[in-house]
């Protein structure tokens, strides 16, 4: 019988007769072999292809079958039941860590600090050690890299060992040692020529070089290995020994990317650190500082080729001179997108790796801080698609994905703490072999994602343990055991709100005027388009509504009329301007939000400066402590901003009277940007907004006091609000367009570019031009100067001048209207008519130049009022600057920032007043270095505070390190902490990391604004339950240390869905909210507010028309801004509110209006208590005709910009930062109303059983194995050492009444969360006291059910609610004061809460499947768990049990649990802590005896052949001391004087070769021993040691796997009836403590067996039954016969073992 067509022969003879080969079995030897299997495998095949010949789809069930997602009616009403009386749903698992230690590395020295690892990946065991060090003795021996570091470095040497999966047309199936390449020679003796021995039996050479003309087939890939360690775990010291460890094997080019220049000090220090200080000095290039073109010589690469602009030579690419043919080259993704017309960093990175053949580089490509190529989107080729600014995919993370591309053999380090946050960050991450050929995902990355997405959260960690079992990941991190975390809420005083409030009026404002903003620009956006397509026909006529756009429009300010000789600050206003005026609304409307959450972000920051510095003072003068001060920005752009605007010179340095304020900055410059002034009329006086200085001239004159006074003597004006106004030459630039990232002022480099562009569009300008006499140039302009004749007439355009018209009448030029000379006196822009002066018909031009001069009039008026508004804030100063000098200033402050400009306090003892002085930086070394010099002032103690902010924070440690002097504990206080809690732990490692004597105190200020608590409180909790090592109360209380609420993540699907439900409420003014606001104090202010608000808009629609309906249409209004709000409130009034409209209209016709109430009070006759009860009485009656909270939300809403039309967007980001601009009244009541919805969202997908809670651990009173698992091998070939294996679980979900009792009081002592009364926001007292209570209600007939509840803390929305049946469970707290008003839930004592404890413990010793009494199911459980390699064939699994992949919440059949039994989480309990466990294993190590071994001399023949020697090598890698073997020793008598006297050949690790006299090589055997036995002392086996040229360890070269043991036997495993017998083997390991797997729902469902036959199976079984008969149809290989193959195998190698 032939095989069927889906039995790919070709495919299975090639694995099979490389396997053989691999093997050393002949040809002719594998072919007969071949034969047989291929004999049997077909009738297998053909016996699997009749029995699914009856069926269409083999995992499909029939259409007749009903679907297994269908609930039964039982289901639904026992669903129903638990609805009706719900007992809380289940707790999210928090993250939990185990004490961490190599488990199959056993050589080197502890790490200094405890290390933990994430529960979930510690169920994971690593692979085998296969890899032997070659580094030099002293770093491993010394500790210089610990246990933990060295293991990195062994896996990811290990992981490099490995190609990843070839495409099907290549010749490689799957990831297998490389082939022909040095380290995977093993080495045993008779090294010579560059040969090295292979397995026993064989040898192979290097790689064979190809002939010219040889076709070159595409390298393999080689695979890539991720180190994510946590913060503070010395990443840079690891990286630096795969630096090290690569040298010493040989290979001499490296490449170290990182995120900053200032790391490349860091990376050689690491290199000096482990003994490789020369080397660091003389082979460490930093790629950004060498000059472009070739560094490799005599290299023929295109880049040498390259011509400039003009076609000469480039001068630059010849410019680097130097030996670079070895060593590191550190780059920083900015360097990598760098590029010149001498070609890219990159051409001139790939170029040094491999010269011209960069394709066969194979050194280091360590990517540190990899997380900042995260932004990336690849096409199905794995190249970077969508490249650019703005859009999916960044240029960095382009050049990243280009680099490893061109590079396929180089060795690959991917470096972050954070990478694998989110799927979507691991785009770059190719080498790892997520995806591609031989994976589930073979068409690419974006396959993955999307088999990601679909699987839910929890299949993220699959594919991480799927990582550490290959040996790809390591990802540890420091215990927080030792620190402490507390945050101090309520930061903020009275003051603080009233100016937040205030700025939030002026936002809406503005908001309101950005509408008619965006309208007049797009219109004439219109309107000069059809002018441009008429002119550009050359035939069209404009029409007069376009003449007067176009001469309403003319640019007369003249800002391209630049000069040579024109004042540099001058020519860049114009262009700002211009800028300005120019912008798109889509620009406009971005630039407006993101200033408003950076607006009211500062101002949050700023509000919580005070309380910082207390703290700060307290820590260091009371407590003994130093401290660290944790910002995200300095504020420096708004600071040069101001200097800039006040005339004071960056290098020369200047005076302020007060510290600059950033918010007060920020809003000035962000308005002045949205609503620059038009151009200037001719012969107007610009405002003095504008014009901060006067003439020169003018200043002379004046004579003012002292304390208007600048530093310099310039007067100094006094503003309208009382306090000095900074004076300057220029006029206040709010723009940092300017400013780049040094911030040095880039205006000259634009001037010249600025003027030959200006000078092109005035050709194209018809405006007449004129001069400016001498006599006028002493009044105010935007810009005043003294000019000389020729200057002043350069400007006679500009809106800089003062003139609006010109004596000079040959400067007049003729148009087609008629164009009148003019000739007006200077007249001030307050001064401007607003009322045409004419007699007759006035012109067109004359109508233009009068609404020019209107509109100038009017919008100088408006943003002056603004100014005026931000200066009357009086916002909080820079808090950088306030901190650094209230403090103690520099001489007591260590400041670790990006700036290099600072504000300082000197106090003027002759004055008697303090001023603030504007300077640079000081320090004694380079600019350069000035926070390395900081950082040793902390560290030695000399300043007991240190600044840090984001941009100085990478690579900064500030740790208690043991090694420096300062050995105070860190008190870390946060400001400003980011809303993700991976990059808070990025921010706080600067102060706990490796190496430090104590553990820092954290400190986070919140504020209520935003939900800052909200966010914060899930970071401190993720950063706690780092501490939480496995601590019994842990899983039991749902909290650590009392920081009460989980990590509660927003922006994601449940989050979307509960602001779109919001919405439609709100839109709909829904009768039912889930807040309770009721009508007191300043929820009636609220409601009182916006009824006002609609009595007036009502009673303006009465007085345009009798009908109110008519009279809202809004016919009459006069701005877009207008026409909105009179839009939103016709929809509302005539829609959802129509009947609270007509109840309004009748009190407003019937005088009763509340704003004409208000107007009352106002004019006095009306006293207050008259007008509220009368207030209170409309209000009522308001409320029972539809005023609810809905409709207050939609007008609050309205006001921030969040529009009807917004509700399907449904951002919750978006959401979030237009909250910002809400009072804080208004905000809090917003934000618990999102909050509620959330929480009701998540409630219902936890009902429905779709809520996607990730990893899920079984817990309860007890989880045990039930016997052995089973044993699968469902991949064949392509995984022969894949094997999944079936756990079957016996849980019990109840909890004790000794248990509860220890929970109990471990709450009540302070262990657990808080049990104090909680206050709502009225001051309504709500208790929530942990303690015991029962539900005795009629239908519990056995018993009453008991509960201990745990009130989780003030922070927290939930409560701990523990049964003696189901466990733990959270509920929120609104529901468990419903039950205890209602009486369900009643408060009884500890004595009789323990009875019916007991009672009930022992009535649920049943199944699950059973129940006790009404809605009480026994806690007996048993599961069945998919575990081990699971992820290789994810996607079958879930395809044979017929379970749908959508990305849609449906309800998952699955669940990816964590299941730790009981007696490992007892042993655990008991552990010593990592510190005692760390100081013992020291110990024992150092008293472990070994064997010291001594050099035996050298006899000079063959016996000397393999032994080892050691020799200090010199020159460029320094001092290091490299091992190697005497591979030949020749009898020449060349050295008589020895004894032998003959020539001994050795050969190192790094592949140099030397010969040695006798005394010399017995020298270098005495080195080698030494070495030998101090690596025996740590660890090393000796014989690997011995072996140092083989990467393979001894115990990796010999070990012998059992043969696996099939289930069948032969011929058995050909009948299809057998099902996944055919795969399965026998279980010989041990039985785990812990996995983690995937677990189907215990219910039962059809399927189909092997006749087609339809049988109910539970779900996990029909998953084996379809999977095993679709995997026989393919092809793969069953368990006999994978056995019978390796049996051959290892038959075949022993008989050529024996013949050799």
């Amino acid at each position: 019988m032939s095989a069927p067509s889906n039995f790919n022969a070709v495919a299975a003879m090639r694995a099979y007769m490389e396997s053989l080969q691999r093997a050393g079995i002949d040809a002719s030897t594998a072919s007969r072999m071949y034969a047989q299997y291929a004999a049997d495998r077909t009738t297998y095949a053909a016996a699997m292809a009749a029995s699914a010949a009856t069926q269409q789809a083999p995992t499909a069930a029939p259409s007749s079958a009903a679907p297994d997602s269908k609930p039964s009616a039982a289901d639904k009403a026992a669903a129903e039941r638990e609805g009706q009386d719900d007992d809380g749903h289940e707790v999210e698992d928090e993250i939990s860590y185990t004490p961490y230690k190599p488990t199959k590395l056993r050589t080197g020295r502890n790490h200094p600090d405890p290390v933990v690892e994430n529960a979930t990946l510690a169920a994971v065991s690593p692979p085998d050690v296969t890899y032997n060090l070659a580094m030099p003795a002293d770093i491993i021996c010394e500790g210089k890299l610990s246990n933990l570091q060295l293991e990195a470095v062994v896996y990811g040497c290990q992981r490099h060992m490995l190609d990843l999966p070839r495409a099907p047309s290549l010749p490689s199936a799957s990831a297998r040692p490389l082939k022909n390449e040095k380290e995977n020679s093993a080495s045993n003796a008779n090294v010579d020529n560059a040969k090295t021995t292979g397995k026993k039996g064989g040898t192979t050479t290097g790689p064979t070089p190809l002939g010219e003309g040889t076709k070159r087939d595409p390298p393999a890939v080689r695979a890539g290995f991720l180190l994510g360690d946590g913060a503070g775990m010395g990443k840079g010291r690891t990286l630096a020994g795969f630096v090290v460890e690569n040298i010493a094997r040989g290979r001499k080019k490296h490449v170290w990317v990182s995120v900053s220049s200032d790391l490349y000090e860091d990376a050689k220090r690491d290199l000096r650190d482990l003994g490789m200080g020369a080397y660091a000095e003389k082979n460490c290039f930093n790629l950004g500082k060498l000059t472009y073109g070739s560094l490799v010589e005599g290299c023929d690469a295109k880049s040498k080729k390259k011509k400039g602009r003009r076609g000469k030579a480039s001068k630059q690419a010849k410019a680097n001179t130097g030996n670079y043919d070895e060593g590191v080259m550190f780059a920083t993704y900015s360097t990598l997108i760098g590029k010149s017309r001498n070609g890219t960093r990159l051409e001139q990175l790939v170029e040094w790796c491999g010269g011209d053949n960069p394709e066969d580089f194979d050194g280091l490509i360590m990517l540190d801080e990899c997380h900042k190529a995260k932004t990336i989107d690849l096409d199905k080729n794995g190249e970077a698609t969508n490249v650019g600014k703005g859009t999916s995919c960044s240029q960095t993370a382009a050049k990243v994905v280009e680099l490893q591309n061109l590079l396929p053999r180089a060795r690959v380090v991917y470096c972050s703490a954070t990478s694998v946050s989110e799927p979507k960050n691991l785009g770059f991450m190719s080498r790892l072999g997520l995806w591609g050929p031989g994976t589930e995902h073979p068409s690419g990355f974006n396959q993955f994602l999307e088999g990601i997405h679909r699987l839910g959260t929890g299949a993220m960690e699959l594919h991480a343990m799927h990582l550490k079992s290959i040996g790809a990941i390591v990802a540890r991190t420091l215990s927080y055991s030792a620190c402490e975390f507390e945050m101090i809420d309520n930061v903020g005083d009275e003051k603080v709100q009233r100016v937040y409030n205030q700025a939030t009026e002026l936002w809406t404002d503005l908001h309101s005027k950005l509408a008619d903003r965006c309208q007049a620009l797009k219109e004439d956006e219109t309107k000069s388009k059809k002018i441009q397509a008429l002119e550009e026909r050359g035939d069209g006529v404009l029409s007069e509504e376009l003449l007067y756009h176009q001469e309403l429009h003319e640019d007369s300010d003249s800002e391209g009329d630049y000069s040579d000789d024109e004042d540099e600050g001058i020519t860049e206003q114009k262009r700002l301007r211009r800028k300005f005026r120019n912008r798109k609304p889509k620009t406009l409307k971005g630039l407006f939000w993101s200033s408003h959450q950076r607006f009211f972000r500062s101002l949050c920051i700023a509000s919580k400066v005070d309380r910082a510095i207390v703290i700060a003072k307290k820590a260091v003068h009371e407590d003994g402590h130093c401290c660290v001060i944790g910002l995200q920005s300095t504020g420096e752009a708004r600071s040069k901003g101001a200097a800039k605007a006040s005339g004071i010179d960056a290098d020369k340095g200047g005076a302020f009277d007060d510290f600059v304020s950033a918010p007060n900055e920020d809003l000035k410059r962000i308005i002045m940007q949205m609503f620059p002034l038009p151009p200037k009329p001719r012969g107007v006086i610009a405002p003095e907004f504008l014009n901060v200085l006067k003439n020169e001239d003018m200043n002379a004159d004046d004579t003012t006091d002292d304390d208007t006074t600048t530093s310099e003597g310039t007067p100094r004006e006094i503003s309208s609000t009382g306090r000095p106004s900074r004076r300057a030459r220029k006029a206040v630039d709010y723009d940092e367009s300017n400013i780049d990232n040094d911030g040095n002022d880039t205006t000259k480099k634009r001037k010249q570019a600025a003027k030959k562009e200006a000078n092109k569009r005035n050709k194209k300008r018809r405006s007449s031009t004129s001069t400016i006499s001498s006599t006028e140039s002493t009044e105010e302009s935007d810009f005043t100067v003294e000019l000389s004749g020729d200057e002043s007439e350069s400007l006679g355009n500009s809106d800089d001048d003062t003139s609006y018209g010109s004596d000079d009448d040959g400067d007049k030029q003729d148009t087609t209207n008629s164009k009148k000379s003019r000739k007006l006196n200077s007249l001030p822009w307050n001064e401007i008519p607003l009322e045409l002066q004419a007699d007759g018909l006035v012109s067109r031009i004359d109508r233009a130049d009068h609404e020019r001069l209107v509109n100038y009039r009017k919008t100088a008026e408006q943003v002056k009022g603004w100014l005026d508004t931000v200066d009357a804030l009086h916002l909080p100063a820079n808090p950088l600057d306030r901190l650094l000098n209230e403090l103690g200033g520099p001489d007591e402050v260590a400041e670790l920032t990006g700036r290099k400009t600072r504000q300082v306090t000197i106090y003027d003892a002759l004055k008697d007043k303090t001023k603030v002085i504007y300077e640079k930086r000081k320090g004694d070394g380079p600019m350069a270095q000035i926070n390395i010099e900081e950082k040793n002032h902390f560290q030695s103690g000399s300043k007991k505070i240190a600044i840090l902010s984001e941009a100085a924070s990478t690579g900064i440690s500030l740790q208690a390190d043991k090694r420096v002097k300062n050995q105070r504990r860190r008190v870390h206080i946060t400001l400003e902490l980011p809303w993700s809690a991976d990059k808070a732990i990025q921010q706080l490692g600067r102060t706990h990391r490796s190496n430090q004597t104590s553990g820092p105190i954290y400190k986070f200020l919140i504020s209520d604004v935003g939900g800052e608590k909200r966010f914060a409180s899930a970071v401190a909790r993720r950063l706690a339950l780092l501490g939480a090592l496995t601590q019994g109360d842990r899983r039991a209380t749902g909290s650590a240390n009392g920081l009460g609420l989980g990590s509660f993540d927003m922006d994601n699907w449940y989050g979307k869905k509960a602001l779109k439900t919001m919405y439609n409420m709100i839109w709909n003014c829904s009768t039912v909210s889930v807040v309770d606001v009721s009508v007191e104090d300043e929820a009636e202010k609220l409601y009182v507010e916006v009824l006002k608000g609609i009595d007036e808009q009502l009673a303006e629609a009465l007085d345009r028309d009798d009908d109110w309906e008519e009279g809202l249409v809004p016919f009459d209004v006069t701005t877009l801004a207008e026409e909105t709000h009179a839009m939103m409130m016709y929809n509302l009034l005539r829609g959802p509110c129509r009947s609270l409209a007509e109840n309004r209209v009748h009190a407003i016709k019937d005088g009763r209006s509340i704003a004409g109430y208000m107007e009352s009070l106002a004019n006095g006759t009306e006293d207050r208590e008259s007008i509220k009860s009368k207030i209170q009485v409309e209000l009522k009656a308001a409320k029972e005709t539809r005023l609810n909270f809905n409709v207050l939300c939609n007008i609050w809403l309205f006001d921030v910009g969040v529009m009807q039309t917004d509700a399907g967007k449904a951002n919750v980001s978006r959401f979030l930062n237009r909250l910002l601009g809400m009072n804080l009244s208004r905000q809090k009541l917003m934000f618990d109303y999102f909050l509620r919805s959330l929480e009701t969202e998540v409630v219902s997908a936890k009902r429905a059983g779709t809520y996607d809670v990730g990893i899920r651990t079984l817990s309860g009173n007890s989880i045990e194995f039930f016997d052995e698992p089973r044993v699968f091998c469902f991949r064949g070939l392509a995984g022969q050492g894949d094997r999944v294996l079936l756990y079957k679980v016996a849980q019990d979900t109840g909890t004790s009444a000794e248990t509860a009792m220890e929970l109990y009081n471990d709450a009540k002592d302070g262990n657990g969360p808080t049990s104090r009364s909680e206050w709502n926001r009225r001051g309504i007292r709500h208790e929530i006291v942990t303690g015991f209570y029962t539900d005795s209600r009629h239908y519990y007939r056995v018993t009453p059910k008991v509960f201990l509840i745990i009130n989780s803390g003030a922070q927290s929305d939930s409560c701990v609610v523990i049964r003696p049946n189901l466990g733990r469970k959270t509920e929120w707290k609104d529901s468990i004061r419903k039950k205890l008003t209602a009486g369900s839930l009643a408060a009884v004592s500890v004595e009789q809460a323990m009875q019916i404890w007991n009672r009930e413990f022992d009535l649920a010793d049943k199944s699950a499947d059973e129940s006790y009494q009404f809605s009480c199911p026994g806690r007996h459980r048993e599961s069945y768990i998919f575990a081990g390699s699971i992820v290789p064939i994810l996607n079958k699994m879930l395809a044979a049990g017929n379970i749908s992949t959508n990305p849609d919440r449906e309800v998952r059949p699955y669940s990816i649990v964590r299941v730790e039994t009981s007696a490992n989480a007892d042993n655990a309990e008991n552990e010593a802590s990592p510190e005692q466990s760390s100081d013992s294993e020291h110990k024992q190590e150092q008293s472990s005896e070994f064997e010291i071994v001594k050099a035996d001399p050298l006899v000079g023949g063959e016996e000397d052949y393999g032994k080892g020697v050691a020799r200090k090598m010199t020159g460029k890698i320094g001092a290091s001391v490299f091992r190697g073997i005497i591979t030949k020793y020749k009898d020449d008598d060349m050295h008589e004087e020895c004894d032998p006297s003959g020539t001994f050949f050795t050969k190192f690790t790094d592949g140099s070769k030397f010969k040695m006299d006798a005394s010399k090589a017995n020298m270098a055997r005495q080195l080698f021993e030494k070495h030998s036995n101090r690596l025996a002392a740590v660890g090393m086996p000796r014989e690997d040691v011995s072996n140092s040229l083989v990467e393979h360890t001894a115990a990796g070269l010999n070990v012998k796997s059992k043969l696996r043991q099939p289930i069948l036997s032969d011929g058995e495993d050909q009948d299809p009836e057998n099902h996944e017998q055919v795969f399965e083997e026998t279980f010989d390991g041990k039985m785990p403590d812990a996995i983690v797997g995937l677990m189907f729902d215990n219910k039962t469902v059809r399927a189909l067996d092997a006749m087609d036959n339809e049988i109910e199976v539970p779900l996990w079984e029909k998953v084996l039954i379809h999977l095993s008969k679709k995997l026989m149809v393919e092809g793969v290989e069953s368990s006999r016969q994978l056995y019978n193959l390796e049996k051959t195998e290892r038959l075949a190698a022993k008989d050529g073992a024996s013949s050799g």
